[in-house]
């Protein structure tokens, strides 16, 4: 008797351990895969975990949210999951994404995509582990289901609203920073995405392998589609951007202004706060330039498999680059940046240069 009692409870903890592997592991599998697809390279591991806590704090919030609504309207757990819960849930994950926009924490499509699938896998994973401790006697086709279509459709709708966005917000985002305008519009339309597709997902109760296997065959043939498309943009947008800092670079150091509104502008600024600090606004301008080029160069290398630059000629312009900023006095520098042409693209991939360059040093 006691050997058929240890069996029944080591088959149980097997059972709940398959439970468990189901429910959560498929969608973190598919997000490694996406991040390994990346060809630059541009989501750190500890990216990847921040935005996955992000996306859980998302579901934490949603819970208490639909329980009011539940308690609230006069509808059953079917009708709110079917025509509710995908309104509030994708608008909860859509704030997240939102601000890494606002805060210029997104740069590319493909950065886009693999940030917004982060935070929906993010949701899912605290999602079924709230489901996985309420019921834990459902069994394996629910966890299944759960694990292959419901986790895959969040990571899935979050990263078709980030791609939309950034195809919106591209116009913006690589003009200058000073003439940057940030629009909320430019969500809308792929939160309205968002919400049909995980609609379309939640319109199958007593048929939950149909939206699975929805989910499995979408989510991965969108995103890669995605990818290739925002790998292609990427790629131009370098070499064209790259040859364009580096001839402001070559203006720079003959001793020009590179040509333009920004260098007529500039060279004013240059000329009414006289020699010293014109020397200055000049170098700062040049190894800003310069940063901006090796952080693309860095891109294009990466892309192609052999990314290299010098960590210590890299540091030294940083710093020099600060204390330039900080000689040249809070509002001289405040006026010499919002007239400089870099765009937020180009001080984005400033700061990705910065963090290889921890994560080399």
């Amino acid at each position: 008797m006691a050997r058929l009692a240890e069996d029944h409870v080591m088959a149980q903890l097997v059972a709940q351990a398959v439970h468990w592997g189901l429910a959560l592991l498929p969608v973190l599998v598919l997000l490694v895969l996406f991040v390994w697809l990346d060809a630059f390279k541009l989501m750190s591991l500890g990216e990847v975990l921040v935005l996955l806590v992000a996306g859980g704090a998302a579901a934490v919030a949603a819970y208490p949210i639909s329980g009011r609504f539940l308690d609230a309207l006069p509808i059953g757990f079917s009708v709110y999951s079917r025509f509710i819960a995908p309104w509030i849930e994708e608008a909860l994950k859509a704030i997240i994404m939102i601000l890494l926009f606002r805060l210029n924490r997104i740069g590319y499509k493909l950065d886009a995509v693999i940030s917004g699938f982060a935070i929906g896998a993010g949701f899912s994973v605290v999602e079924n582990i709230l489901y996985l401790t309420m019921f834990p006697s459902y069994g394996t086709g629910t966890w299944l289901v759960r694990g292959l279509g419901t986790a895959v459709m969040h990571g899935t709708t979050l990263a078709m609203l980030a791609a939309i966005a950034h195809e919106f917000a591209e116009r913006e985002n690589r003009e200058a920073a000073g003439e940057f305008d940030f629009h909320l519009w430019w969500f809308l339309p792929g939160y309205l995405v968002a919400v049909a597709l995980h609609t379309a997902f939640n319109q199958f109760p007593d048929r939950p392998l149909i939206a699975m296997m929805g989910a499995i065959l979408f989510a991965p043939i969108a995103i890669i589609g995605v990818f290739f498309v925002g790998s292609a943009e990427a790629e131009r947008w370098l070499a064209t951007e790259h040859d364009e800092h580096e001839r402001q670079l070559e203006a720079l150091r003959a001793g020009r202004w590179p040509d333009g509104p920004a260098g007529t502008k500039v060279a004013a600024l240059a000329e009414r706060v006289g020699p010293e600090s014109a020397k200055r606004i000049r170098r700062y301008w040049e190894l800003q330039a310069w940063l901006v080029a090796e952080a693309e160069e860095t891109m294009m290398e990466e892309a192609a498999g052999d990314a290299a630059f010098d960590a210590a000629e890299i540091r030294s312009a940083v710093a020099e680059l600060e204390g330039l900023g900080q000689a040249l006095g809070r509002s001289t520098r405040t006026a010499l940046k919002a007239l400089l042409p870099f765009s937020r693209n180009d001080y984005w991939e400033v700061s990705e240069l910065k963090q290889r360059l921890g994560q080399k040093g």
